[in-house]
């Protein structure tokens, strides 16, 4: 049996930093400016494995615990770079689904402030269903993270794969599922131990503009609901308490990774028996390593913080 078993994207990382990308500030968002029509010079290319399965997955297995990622990729060089650091970090990889087409790949763009536009490419996730995937094992939970292709079809399977089985879930959704709102998506949402997402998601999921106002709602839906909220820290609400917690004081250089490592970082605290409080803690320092180095999973922990972070605690009346 597997303690956990991680369900999501699987990509290959390039990170290409360049002093010829400059921040230009807007309104409402900022945006890295590139000049047309010439070369530009890259300084530095780091690669890296990332993609929410094999991130939450490498969390795990720093601490242990017993793992295996189901995802897919193509059968080509950025899918044995995969394969690869998966097996290198003694993650289960026999439930990855290797197909013709090409792997899934990210291009970070960074710039001289430390600024990055992230290029995306789906490439053979886009076609995973549940057909494909197997079935014959046993685990205690199952992280599902953000889904492509036809996401809600394979969401709902996967959420009653693991209601038959007695799995605990984990969900991080991504921005399809996020698109139809809480009232589409809530209608499959069962079994959900622990449903976790960023402030500007929640306020899309569930569309209400009040981070408390929409935990709340998100609460109706799982056991735990978190919402990160970046250097504010983030908000958990159990059955019948809000916990406040603040950020750690990070010197913060990357972004990718963040939210991924708070889940994994919480989940594997509940894994092992600790209080909501600890598995927050542990989350926080989880995600603030992850920041300060490039790749999302370069400052992934491997055991547990000495120091504690502060946590208010508020009750709550159960809606």
């Amino acid at each position: 049996m597997f303690d956990i078993v991680t369900v999501g994207s699987a990509t290959k990382d390039v990170f290409l930093f360049t002093k010829q990308a400059s921040l230009k500030f807007g309104i409402n968002s900022h945006f890295l400016e590139l000049p047309l029509d010439r070369k530009l010079n890259v300084d530095t290319k780091m690669e890296f494995t990332g993609g929410s399965a094999t991130n939450t997955a490498a969390t795990f297995s720093n601490f242990g615990k017993n793992v295996a990622v189901i995802s897919k990729i193509g059968n080509d060089s950025n899918g044995d770079f995969i394969l690869s650091d998966l097996k290198a970090r003694k993650i289960n990889t026999d439930f990855l689904i290797r197909a013709e087409g090409e792997t899934p790949f990210s291009t970070i763009i960074v710039s001289k402030m430390n600024k990055a536009i992230i290029l995306v490419y789906r490439g053979v996730e886009n076609t995973l269903t549940f057909d494909e995937l197997r079935d014959d094992f046993s685990a205690k939970w199952m992280l599902i993270g953000p889904l492509a292709g036809d996401s809600f079809s394979l969401l709902k399977s996967l959420l009653s794969f693991c209601e038959e089985r007695d799995i605990k879930v984990a969900l991080n959704l991504g921005a399809s599922e996020l698109s139809l709102g809480i009232k589409k998506l809530g209608s499959i949402m069962k079994n959900v131990e622990v449903i976790s997402m960023n402030s500007l998601e929640a306020r899309e999921f569930v569309g209400l503009s009040n981070d408390i106002r929409n935990i709340l709602e998100l609460k109706k839906k799982a056991k735990i609901a978190i919402i990160t909220k970046g250097a504010e820290g983030s908000i958990v609400a159990d059955s019948d308490r809000i916990y406040y917690a603040q950020a750690l004081k990070a010197n913060q250089i990357n972004y990718i990774g963040a939210g991924d490592a708070y889940l994994s970082g919480f989940v594997t605290a509940l894994m092992d028996g600790k209080d909501i409080k600890e598995a927050i803690n542990l989350a926080a320092h989880n995600s603030a390593a992850v920041v300060q180095k490039y790749g999302a999973k370069s400052g992934l922990l491997s055991k547990y913080p000495d120091t504690m972070i502060k946590i208010k605690e508020v009750e709550y009346k159960k809606q």
